[in-house]
């Protein structure tokens, strides 16, 4: 049976949430971070060479990474669902967006959780992360303002990927950044986030990984 370890607050969320979604019968191993140093702890490090999650055992497979993770479980149970066909605008449209959301999406993110957690105050560093905040968000809203979901008419994994970089941002990943950034300015990242959160598979993951 499919084993995911998950680690409270964490891009794990991703796969529990997927695994919902899919409707795949799994185990699911919780992992708490160490309240000192905000760590994984040392159950995690027996299964994560890194001691990261997400993190999934399927048999003698091991696998870690978000992207790599979900790409794996859509070939091995998705069944033609949660991606577009190969080849056509929607894929193509997928596949930027699945790394998109740890890439670029994420570079502003990171530095504003970094920045906030350790209450350190750069003019050079925010006028940066700023900057990026913009050109970024800006985008994803034009995309979604065209279209549903990030490619296109329909849910995929790749809307799974850049959910969490958005909840990381505006504080539903981490309670800290709550208000990083204001959203009110991007209806359309607004809108979509309300479709997603309506999801039942959504709803059933967030439970599961609190």
């Amino acid at each position: 049976m499919l084993k995911i370890h998950h680690l409270v607050l964490s891009r794990s969320d991703r796969i529990v949430w997927l695994a919902e979604e899919l409707g795949v019968k799994y185990e699911l191993v919780r992992h708490v971070r160490n309240p000192e140093t905000f760590r994984s702890p040392d159950s995690l490090w027996k299964v994560a060479p890194m001691g990261k999650a997400p993190a999934i055992q399927d048999g003698d497979i091991s696998l870690g990474e978000s992207g790599a993770i979900i790409e794996y479980m859509l070939d091995t149970y998705g069944q033609g669902r949660l991606r577009p066909e190969l080849g056509t605008p929607a894929y193509r449209a997928y596949q930027q967006w699945m790394h998109a959301a740890e890439s670029t999406l994420m570079v502003p993110i990171i530095l504003e959780v970094l920045c906030t957690l350790t209450q350190t105050d750069s003019p050079a560093l925010k006028g940066f992360s700023d900057g990026e905040y913009q050109t970024v968000f800006k985008y994803l809203n034009e995309t979604l303002e065209k279209s549903p979901y990030v490619a296109g008419s329909d849910f995929t994994g790749a809307d799974i990927m850049v959910t969490y970089s958005l909840h990381l941002a505006n504080g539903k990943a981490i309670p800290i950044m709550a208000g990083h950034p204001p959203l009110d300015k991007c209806p359309a990242i607004v809108s979509y986030l309300e479709r997603i959160e309506a999801r039942p598979a959504f709803k059933r993951a967030v439970e599961l990984c609190k």
